[in-house]
């Protein structure tokens, strides 16, 4: 028992030790919050879209102007309660204590023309510092996204739309540039072009959106909306309507409360622990799926290295081939479970240090912890690392180099990775036909059942799952390891079809 753990922790502070090990705990974090920062600065430095609107009726473009003046100032709201919510609770204050309609909230019509009726932005920050102290970097809203320009002077306002769409081609393709608000030349992003007869009779032509970028399709949903709101807003008046009530009617949002009948009546409610419970067996599986081939991979190269350098051989002149294969999955199984300890251990004790501050990461710490997730993972975890680390041990050990391990790794991946895009539907329906056909699969139980794991699914069919499972497991214990106690030490790897005769061959 001694040589097994002599093993195991040899594979271990092998790898846990090591820099690259090291410098990926410290680097992670560090990384995500590069990317969160990276993504925010290059969400906030796109380009400005120019457009032009060729409106034969001249009764849109106002229109236009309008509803993209509203998406920006929303868009800004969003920013500004972002902003003051996380510069609030940074301080320890309460971003509710700001004065409506600087507090965040809705970012309704009716809010957004009262912020910018109480003095913008610039009256906001105001009022933030008699709640919280002077912020060291000041809120900038977001840059405009889209611009409307004029049409080019060669573009007459009662051109048709084939001519002008004949004479804004060469502005669309960049054979041309448009001059900006701004003096300087710009790329012409779209063309809108709305003929005389647009309207809402069945005789009316379309509008028609030119735009060679097909993969932001944001302004061509933001003129649509524009479009059906002056609609609406003609029919109103049919009606006798003032145009004011349709921006009342658009305003009007119906309040609901969603509530779980597996819970008392008076403790109903879902809340945001509950959100991020029906949201976390997919992030454990997802981590399970991660990590188990992470180590896995580890084993496949170790495996391979220490055979075509011989160092095998010094090793099995000390310990048994049955020693070293438990040391390995004992070692390589701790790396395993090492990294998501750190990450769970920094987690809990940053929502300790930031308190009240991290809603979302105590609400999760406390939904991982008060169900058993934890152990529901524990276990499985344990059980998808036998099946798959033996699997990778075996393809190891008759294999010289990664070049030979490629021809076993593509059958392995595919039959690993083909419930993939079934994974959401189990998701979505974790008591369903895919969820329970995954689960009598045992190469695939630790996956479904993890993601089954709040859904209360059907008692007898989990435990019959994981019976099966393990059964399966010790298979693939007896099968593999014969393998790897056989080929192990072969001068030259065994061909594909020799593989099935070592797996035979009885050497227990």
């Amino acid at each position: 028992m001694n040589e097994i753990f002599t093993i195991a922790w040899r594979e271990y502070k092998q790898y846990v030790f090591s820099r690259g090990f090291l410098l990926f705990l410290l680097m992670f974090p560090l990384g995500m919050v590069f990317i969160g920062g990276a993504l925010g600065l290059l969400e906030r430095n796109k380009p400005i879209r120019y457009f032009v609107v060729h409106d034969i009726s001249g009764r849109y473009s106002d229109a236009i102007d309008l509803e993209l003046e509203k998406h920006e100032r929303r868009g800004a709201m969003r920013a500004w309660d972002a902003y003051v919510t996380a510069h609030a609770m940074l301080h320890g204050a309460d971003p509710d204590e700001l004065q409506p309609p600087f507090a965040p909230a809705d970012s309704s019509n009716k809010r957004i023309e009262e912020f910018y009726a109480a003095g913008g932005f610039e009256a906001a920050q105001e009022a933030l510092l008699k709640i919280a102290p002077a912020p060291a970097i000041a809120f900038s809203a977001p840059t405009r996204r889209f611009q409307r320009i004029d049409l080019p002077d060669e573009v007459s306002p009662g051109a048709s739309l084939a001519e002008a769409e004949a004479l804004l081609r060469p502005y669309l393709i960049d054979e041309k540039t448009v001059r900006a608000p701004d003096g300087a030349e710009r790329r012409l992003f779209a063309a809108i072009l709305i003929p005389g007869n647009f309207g809402r009779s069945e005789n009316a032509e379309p509008a028609q959106f030119w735009s060679r970028n097909l993969t932001d399709p944001a302004l061509e949903s933001y003129i649509s909306t524009a479009l059906n709101s002056l609609l609406r807003r003609e029919l109103f008046s049919e009606f006798g309507l003032p145009p004011a009530a349709l921006d009342e009617v658009a305003g009007v949002n119906a309040p609901m409360a969603s509530f779980s009948p597996h819970k008392a009546p008076d403790e109903a409610e879902l809340d945001m622990q509950d959100r991020i419970e029906t949201m976390m067996p997919a992030a454990l599986t997802y981590m399970l799926l991660v990590i188990i081939f992470g180590v896995g991979n580890l084993l496949l190269t170790n495996t391979i290295e220490e055979r075509s350098n011989k160092i095998v051989e010094i090793l099995l002149s000390s310990v048994t081939a049955n020693q070293l294969m438990m040391g390995k999955l004992i070692g390589i199984g701790a790396v395993g479970l090492t990294m998501p300890i750190i990450f769970l251990a920094g987690g809990g004790l940053l929502s300790l240090i930031a308190g009240d501050a991290s809603d979302i990461a105590n609400s999760a710490i406390a939904s991982l912890f008060s169900t058993n997730l934890v152990f529901v993972y524990l276990f499985y975890f344990f059980c998808a690392y036998l099946i798959f680390s033996m699997i990778f041990l075996a393809i190891g050990a008759v294999s010289n180099s990664l070049q030979d391990a490629q021809s076993y790794m593509g059958p392995v991946m595919l039959i690993v990775f083909a419930p993939m895009p079934f994974m959401l539907m189990v998701f979505q329906n974790p008591n369903g036909l895919a969820a329970t056909i995954l689960t009598w699969i045992p190469i695939y139980t630790p996956y479904a059942v993890m993601m089954r794991a709040n859904a209360d699914p059907p008692m007898l069919e989990i435990v019959g799952a994981t019976i099966l499972m393990l059964l399966f497991a010790g298979v693939m214990i007896r099968v593999m390891g014969r393998i790897f106690r056989q080929a192990i030490l072969q001068a030259a790897p065994p061909k594909m079809r020799d593989v099935w005769s070592l797996a035979r061959s009885a050497t227990d």
